[in-house]
């Protein structure tokens, strides 16, 4: 753990099949840190099986900010670039490249935190002030460090901190211009109203996008186990006919 209190990553200790758990639903993860570990006893990997099934459930914004980052991977490889070359550029490089980067870098963590909240809140309701907070210092914290910053690309963080003392994008405001930009003219007030508009129903949209796809994803998960369930009983049935 760094000093900005970046999420954490899956450790070198770990099986890389630990990162599957690492964007279920949070009432699905006990049932599939369970699986996994018996999957590794069953292929005779008994010490890395004991280390998932110790593996602590991340919280339900961990897991949606994993979730969305694996739902909008462009995003969240956009996110992790553009933070990268906004510490670059940020000291000594052009402000107008800088700024463009970081908007580019904002809207991506925008992108993110929207299909994240979607995943938390239940249908047709909103999230908490509180729980937008800390999706939004989750994705903060993870594009500030180096490690982190790709775990968020693969979407496998495993835990949130408390940023204490130290901002993770301290300096990455916009420069302060020499002018006053003007203010809107009669023609493009009525562009942004426009813009502004076409940028909340894509929003809305992609809140039941989200949404649907969590559905989705949830039937399809329970098929699955339906399936398992089922191949588990025949060949219980077929191994008792053997033995009679």
């Amino acid at each position: 753990m760094d000093e900005a209190g970046c999420a954490v990553t899956v450790s070198n200790d770990q099986p890389a099949e630990v990162e599957k758990l690492l964007a279920v639903r949070p009432d699905e993860f006990v049932d599939e840190r369970q699986r996994l570990a018996r999957e590794l006893r069953d292929a005779g990997r008994s010490d890395e099986a004991a280390t998932v099934a110790q593996l602590r459930k991340p919280s339900p914004v961990v897991l949606a900010v994993n979730r969305a980052a694996r739902a909008r991977p462009k995003a969240a490889r956009a996110a992790a670039d553009a933070a990268l070359r906004v510490k670059r550029t940020q000291v000594g490089g052009d402000p107008g490249v800088f700024r463009e980067t970081l908007a580019e870098l904002e809207d991506s963590l925008k992108l993110l935190a929207d299909v994240a909240l979607a995943h938390i809140a239940p249908s047709g309701k909103r999230p908490t002030e509180a729980m937008r907070r800390r999706v939004r210092d989750l994705l903060r914290n993870a594009v500030a460090d180096d490690e982190t910053r790709e775990a968020l690309a693969r979407g496998a963080l495993i835990e949130e901190m408390e940023t204490t003392g130290f901002a993770p994008l301290a300096g990455m405001v916009k420069p302060a211009r020499g002018k006053r930009s003007a203010a809107p003219t009669s023609r493009t007030r009525p562009q942004a109203q426009k813009r502004r508009e076409r940028e909340r129903a894509l929003r809305d949209e992609l809140t039941r996008a989200a949404q649907d796809l969590d559905e989705a994803t949830r039937s399809a998960q329970a098929a699955e186990r339906r399936r398992k369930n089922a191949e588990q009983a025949v060949a219980s049935i077929r191994a008792r006919l053997e033995r009679l």
